[in-house]
C-alpha cells in the first residue's frame, strides 16, 4: 500500500511542478493531492515534521489557487517595477531575496533545535527544508521569479534528506524537482521579459 501511495504522491508532485513551471493554475490541485498523500506517508513513517510541512503545502495550495484565480489580486512589486506584468510574474531585487534568506537562516537553528528535541535524527536538514519551503511556497503563490532559485537548493537538500531516510523514490523525485525548477526559472524569466 505504501509503495502505491508513494508512487501516487510522486506522480501528483511531478504534475504540480510541471504545471507550476507553466504558470498553470491547476498546479495547486495537483500539489494539494500530492501533499495530502505525503501527510499519510510521513505519519506512518513517524516523520512528523515532514507531515507538518506537507500540511502547510495543502493550506498553501488553497491559498495559491485562490491567489492565482483572483484577477483583481495585486501581487507584490519588486524594486523598479511600476506595474504588474500581464502574467503577474515579478522579480525581487537581490536585497529583497537576501532579506528572505537572512530571515530563514535565523529560523533554521531554532526549528532544528526544536525538531531535535522531538527525536528527529535529521533535525537540521528538516528545519532547513521546512523553513525555506515555507518561504518558497509563499513566493510561488505570489509569482516571484526567484522562488525557483530557492526551490533548486531546497529540492537538492531534500533529495539528500529523503535518501538518508530510505525513501529513495522520493529522493529521486526531489532531484527531478530541482531540474524542473531550473526549467521553471527560465520559463518565468521569459514571461517576465515579455
Amino acid at each position: 500500500m505504501d509503495n502505491w501511495l508513494e508512487y501516487a504522491g510522486v506522480f501528483f508532485g511531478i504534475i504540480y511542478v510541471l504545471l507550476a513551471s507553466r504558470s498553470n493554475i491547476w498546479c495547486w490541485l495537483a500539489g494539494i493531492i500530492s501533499s495530502a498523500i505525503y501527510i499519510y506517508i510521513n505519519v506512518t513513517h513517524q516523520l512528523f515534521q515532514d507531515a507538518i510541512l506537507q500540511t502547510y503545502y495543502v493550506v498553501a495550495g488553497f491559498y495559491g489557487w485562490w491567489l492565482w484565480s483572483s484577477p483583481s489580486q495585486t501581487f507584490p512589486q519588486g524594486e523598479g517595477l511600476n506595474a504588474k506584468t500581464n502574467s503577474g510574474v515579478i522579480s525581487f531585487s537581490l536585497q529583497q531575496n537576501a532579506k528572505l534568506i537572512f530571515f530563514g537562516s535565523l529560523l533554521v537553528p531554532v526549528f532544528g533545535f526544536v525538531f531535535s528535541k522531538l527525536g528527529n535524527s535529521l533535525s537540521y536538514f528538516d528545519s532547513t527544508v521546512t523553513i525555506f519551503s515555507f518561504i518558497a511556497t509563499w513566493m510561488t503563490a505570489k509569482k516571484i521569479l526567484e522562488n525557483w532559485l530557492f526551490w533548486i537548493v531546497i529540492d537538492l537538500v531534500a533529495a539528500v534528506m529523503y535518501y538518508i531516510k530510505h525513501l529513495e523514490l522520493t529522493s529521486a523525485l526531489y532531484v527531478f524537482f530541482a531540474l524542473i525548477a531550473i526549467y521553471g526559472y527560465f520559463e518565468w524569466k521569459k514571461t517576465l521579459a515579455k
